[in-house]
């Protein structure tokens, strides 16, 4: 083995691998100075209670998940809850949730049950990771969509927790796994019994409401539970008054059935209208501009007739309206700055009609002194005249009766309209909508798709499992249930040959660079055997054993001595050990883009480190030229389907449309081009200056030492600080720089530097 790392390179090593940001020196000087054998366990504790830790375990995770604030393919939609994921993850991580249950919230968190509020919006919030995918939800044939959404759940699950490629049974057997098609068919009758997709010819994820605390809960029904009663009364009495005028015989004309003579402009200005709106002559061409109704369904008889329009001080006080039918016309006058007599009509007097094409009202605007208001006529059957005066007398009363009936109904329908209004007023927030998922109305089994095509379905198959994979009894899905549940309990069973070894080599890889199954997205037979066996069967072990606590696998790690061990190695041991598979020593590794580019805003003394929810700017419609401005931590930047931030995308960021468990790592020109050239690296190269021209104004040799201590967690080598002294003492009388600009260049030339970004 190689020998153990200096204390210098460990404690930088552990707070990048636990926490994702350098030491600063006074955490360095606090751990160097510390004799006791227990610092390193001290600083893991330490390291491992940080809020910090599920902000860098949590973005790992983030990238199994595929997680995305949009859609991707088509028009691209934001998933505006999405954040809401992200933070249950970072927070799952702090609180160290065991992992069999972070699997099963995921999974099923919505059918599950929760103590209070706090933990029903946990485990619904969870299933957001079933809807994270990268759909495009302007796909017209709505069961392609489905089975899409489906296909990719089912890859994503499988990729995530068992490192098996079960997509690839979508069309046919796996050719390289024992996976039948029949296996992936019975998960997709799970995932089809699940509701994730909302109607439309541009689709939607499905959204339930955020749970809220009692006092919040019990407020929000009470308003809806009182919001609903009103409902209920108004539209009764809609129905009463709808019923009294069918026994009149009312029929009503909108002003936009009438034919117009003159230009008479359309409103909405006065609410109260009927139909679409009103129209008014706006008072001019007096005399020019008629109104002219045909009630062409209108039976022979005796009617009412009304007009309906607004009152006010500028409306004509005589208009004239002229009633003809086959028995003559006549012409009579109404006042429209009075309120109408039943708050939107008023009587113009009662007429008899022919119910022919002869019936016939006109609204002139002839001779009027203000504005003429046209809403609507109304005709209202009125009694027979008859010989019989009883008979008319009691036709007459009658007719009173239902006239006075449908003016206290209005009256009423009125009042609780007004209530209403002012109750909505009184409305408590919103409640939020978040992603998750829910059980279809009615699941069942599926059946397989010839050649993955579904509209050439084959024979039906029962939900279930892999069957591979089938180490003791499965659990039975329920007629009525998805299967999710069952799912979740089925993954997660510590008999199930994968869970726990595909989650210790996820772990592994991080702290080392390398799994021990090195195709860590793959257990399959296309990835790799495990370098060491027994150790994988033994970490899965002691992780079931610990309740499946990530911090305490991570802490046993960490505090190994192989862990501990120097990543520089002999010329005997790259000879025996070329593709470094064996546990001679740790790996050389380079950062991640999101420690490189926290780092930097760290080390210029700009990095906010507090945690954070929606981070898409309020205004924000699309991903499609998004500019990131903020300096909070890289897990918290808004991660695109076709947008990234340009340094995370230049520096290895995974594809937010895959799960990524084992990242690319380039050396390309342009992250060399991107640390000499681009504004934010030279900005932050000047706030660190002046941070450390601020701190040490008189002392160059501090100086220095403050800024390798800050940037790379160590003090420079002679060579470095006398290189560094000469870099920034050049004298060239051609040079007229300020002290400020020799020192931004000299900390960006530091940023730029291999041992920045490298951790050994």
């Amino acid at each position: 083995p190689s020998a153990t790392a200096s204390r210098t390179t460990l404690v930088r090593r552990l707070y990048y691998d636990l926490t994702g940001l350098p030491p600063t020196p006074a955490q360095i000087d606090r751990y160097l100075k510390d004799p006791s054998p227990a610092a390193t366990e001290k600083l893991v504790d330490e390291l491992l209670a940080s809020p910090h830790f599920g902000e860098r375990w949590g973005r790992y995770w983030l990238d199994i998940a595929r997680y995305s604030q949009s859609t991707g393919g088509g028009r691209s939609l934001l998933y505006d809850s999405a954040w809401r994921y992200r933070n249950y993850v970072i927070d799952s991580f702090n609180a160290d949730k065991p992992y069999d249950q972070f699997i099963t919230e995921q999974i099923a968190g919505d059918l599950l049950e929760a103590k209070d509020y706090q933990q029903q919006r946990e485990q619904l919030v969870a299933t957001a990771f079933l809807l994270l995918g990268p759909t495009n939800y302007e796909q017209q044939d709505k069961e392609q969509l489905r089975m899409d959404v489906i296909d990719e759940q089912i890859q994503t699950v499988g990729r995530a927790f068992l490192s098996m490629t079960l997509g690839c049974a979508r069309c046919h057997d796996h050719k390289f796994d024992p996976i039948p098609a029949s296996d992936y068919y019975a998960l997709a009758g799970i995932f089809r019994s699940t509701k994730m997709l909302t109607p439309g010819n541009v689709s939607g994820w499905t959204k339930r409401p955020l749970p809220l605390p009692t006092p919040e809960k019990m407020k929000y029904d009470a308003y809806h539970q009182t919001l609903a009663s009103l409902d209920s009364q108004i539209k009764s009495k809609q129905g009463e008054l709808k019923l009294l005028r069918e026994n009149l015989n009312t029929i009503t004309l909108d002003d936009s059935s009438a034919t117009l003579i003159g230009d008479w402009k359309e409103s909405t200005f006065y609410k109260d209208y009927i139909g679409k709106g009103y129209i008014h002559d706006q008072h001019t061409a007096k005399g020019k501009k008629l109104v002219k109704f045909s009630p062409r369904k209108l039976k022979s008889g005796r009617y009412d007739v009304q007009l309906a329009y607004n009152s006010a001080e500028s409306r004509a006080s005589r208009v004239p309206i002229t009633i003809k039918t086959p028995k003559g016309e006549q012409t009579v006058y109404l006042n429209q700055r009075l309120q109408p007599t039943d708050g939107a009509f008023a009587s113009v007097g009662e007429f008899e009609f022919s119910g022919t094409k002869a019936d016939e009202i006109i609204v002139s605007n002839a001779g009027t002194d203000g504005y003429v208001i046209v809403d609507a006529i109304r005709f209202i059957s009125a009694p027979v005249i008859t010989d019989d005066k009883n008979q008319q007398q009691a036709a007459v009363s009658e007719y009173k009766q239902t006239l006075l009936k449908i003016k206290e109904t209005k009256h009423q329908l009125a009042a609780l309209k007004q209530e209403m209004a002012q109750h909505k007023k009184a409305a408590p927030p919103a409640v939020p909508e978040i992603m998750a998922v829910d059980e279809q109305d009615e699941p069942g089994d599926f059946r397989v798709l010839i050649r993955g095509d579904v509209h050439h379905p084959g024979k039906q198959v029962p939900r279930g499992f892999i069957t591979v994979a089938e180490t003791s009894k499965a659990p039975t899905i329920p007629a009525d249930a998805s299967g999710r549940r069952e799912l979740a309990r089925w993954i997660t069973d510590p008999q199930n040959p994968l869970t726990a070894r595909v989650y210790v080599n996820r772990i592994w890889h991080h702290l080392f660079g390398s799994g021990l199954v090195r195709t860590v997205d793959n257990f399959g037979f296309r990835g790799e055997k495990p370098s060491h066996p027994e150790l994988l069967d033994h970490l899965a072990l002691k992780l079931i054993e610990n309740g499946w606590s990530t911090k305490a696998m991570i802490r046993e790690i960490v505090l190994s001595k192989t862990y501990q061990l120097s990543s520089s190695s002999t010329a005997e041991q790259r000879e025996l050990d070329p593709d470094n598979r064996l546990l001679s020593h740790q790996n050389h590794r380079r950062l991640d883009a999101e420690a490189i580019r926290d780092t930097i805003l760290f080390v210029s003394g700009t990095l906010d480190l507090s945690q954070h929810d929606q981070t898409i700017r309020p205004d924000t419609k699309s991903e499609y030229g998004y500019q990131f401005h903020n300096q909070f931590r890289s897990v918290y930047v808004p991660v695109f389907r076709n947008r990234l931030h340009e340094l995370l995308a230049i520096f290895d960021f995974p594809d937010p449309n895959l799960s990524v468990g084992r990242r690319n790592t380039s050396t390309l020109s342009t992250q060399a081009l991107y640390l000499m050239n681009n504004p934010f690296v030279i900005e932050q190269a000047q706030r660190t200056a002046e941070r450390l021209l601020e701190k040490y104004p008189n002392d160059e040799s501090a100086r220095i030492d403050a800024l390798f201590r800050m940037s790379l967690g160590r003090l420079p080598s002679t060579a470095e600080k006398n290189n560094t002294a000469s870099f920034l003492n050049q004298t060239n009388p051609q040079d007229s720089t300020t002290e400020l600009e020799r020192w931004t260049a000299c900390c960006q030339t530091i940023i730029a530097c291999i041992d920045f970004r490298y951790i050994k």
